[in-house]
């Protein structure tokens, strides 16, 4: 904890409760925040406040990072104004991180994604942040298509390639590629050179061909183990799933909703690659999240159309699929729910549900210095939740921007 000097600056607020840190719970604690970040935390006498929140009772823990989804609640990267609203209705779910993500896309589509990301970073009041933006292809394996349309997959094209990298040149944070496809390892290393995560998905890569992939860079697995081969279904492929968990280099996302990945297999991932590998993530479509008291767009599932045009149904139980075909294309949860189940079906600890949810997608991101733990000096980006895990409040840079109004929330000034 730091030591704090008599003469310390007032704190412009204090917010008490049980603090989730790395490595444990620190019970019946106080949480000062200063010019939007964590000013110092501990148990004894805390420093003199503006205003104090009394979350006595509740668990304060880091905001939620997302950093693959497709859409939240009416808000899809199909524009600026719906990168927007993803942005707007992220705290609403205690996630104070999003890299939207954009897939099913001609290039000139995906250059356009990165501009409307800038100006929705900038038209952004009250907010969760923009950490960046998801390239969810267009280099993928047609025969591991599963829910993109294969008309838009093709292999690495270096003039393309250098336009990608030039017009999301600090936007871009993470590409979904196949390594199998011919100039995938020159693409991995253009993107790791560039401060990109190149990351191994929808994919029917040997065991060579992801080492090879590694070798060059590449540092996560999208949605692990979804859109690899499956043995029992497709014999004839390599076990790319299998391969990703031998490679500590790898990070792994997981859908947590309990549809994507059964728990048996998310628990082979956890016992096989540790905690410190596994960050959750949604891959969350346009209409994830909203309350069943919402008007829903048909009378009986509500029903979207993907970015590429196509129609998909919102079901919470079942995920988010194609209405034509019953394909799963997304999942309909938000990380609130994935930390529930992280804590509820998988008997995980909340210090270890907030590292999965937290403290590994900023690491992922490079922005592990000041984003994804409690700790003096990161932002004070946080999520409150009561005891049965729902959300009371979330806070971002400080200032509340989801859950109940302060009113509500016990608040009272010093």
């Amino acid at each position: 904890m730091r030591t704090r000097e008599k003469s310390a600056p007032q704190v412009e607020l204090l917010i008490l409760g049980d603090l989730v840190l790395p490595s444990r719970v620190l019970r019946d604690a106080w949480l000062a925040v200063r010019d939007g970040h964590i000013y110092d935390l501990g148990t004894n006498r805390p420093p003199q406040p503006k205003r104090v929140l009394d979350f006595r009772g509740h668990v304060v823990l880091p905001g939620f990072i997302d950093v693959h989804l497709h859409g939240l609640e009416y808000g899809d990267p199909a524009s600026a104004e719906g990168i927007v609203r993803m942005l707007e209705a992220a705290p609403r779910h205690g996630v104070t991180g999003i890299v939207p993500t954009l897939a099913s896309a001609t290039h000139e589509q995906y250059l356009r994604f990165f501009d409307d990301a800038r100006l929705a970073a900038a038209g952004s009041i009250g907010g969760a942040r923009l950490l960046g933006v998801h390239a969810e292809g267009p280099y993928i394996n047609p025969r591991m298509a599963r829910g993109m349309d294969p008309a838009y997959l093709r292999s690495p094209n270096p003039d393309e390639d250098f336009q990608l990298l030039d017009r999301g040149s600090g936007v871009l944070k993470i590409m979904t590629l196949s390594p199998e496809l011919p100039g995938a390892a020159r693409l991995v290393r253009a993107l790791t050179s560039s401060g990109v995560t190149a990351s191994i998905g929808h994919s029917a890569a040997t065991r060579p061909q992801v080492q090879a992939a590694v070798e060059a860079g590449a540092t996560q697995v999208c949605h692990w183990p979804n859109a690899l081969p499956k043995p029992d279904r497709e014999p004839d492929l390599p076990d790319t799933a299998a391969f990703c968990l031998e490679f500590p280099e790898l990070a792994l996302e997981l859908i947590f909703d309990l549809v994507h990945v059964p728990v048996e297999r998310i628990r082979l991932a956890l016992e096989k690659a540790g905690i410190e590998r596994v960050l959750a993530v949604t891959d969350a479509m346009r209409g994830a999240g909203l309350s069943p008291a919402r008007p829903a767009e048909t009378d009986r599932l509500p029903v979207f159309k993907m970015t590429d045009g196509r129609a998909y149904s919102v079901d919470p139980k079942r995920g988010c699929r194609l209405v034509d075909t019953g394909v799963l294309v997304g999942s309909a949860i938000t990380l609130l729910e994935a930390f529930r189940n992280l804590v509820t079906a998988l008997d995980l600890s909340l210090p270890e549900a907030a590292q999965i949810c937290s403290t590994n997608p900023a690491r992922q991101l490079r922005l592990d210095d000041r984003l994804g733990k409690l700790a003096p000096g990161f932002f004070a980006d946080l999520a409150v939740l009561d005891r049965d895990l729902n959300l009371v409040a979330t806070f971002v840079g400080g200032q509340q921007t989801g859950g109940p109004e302060p009113e509500q929330a016990h608040n009272r000034h010093a």
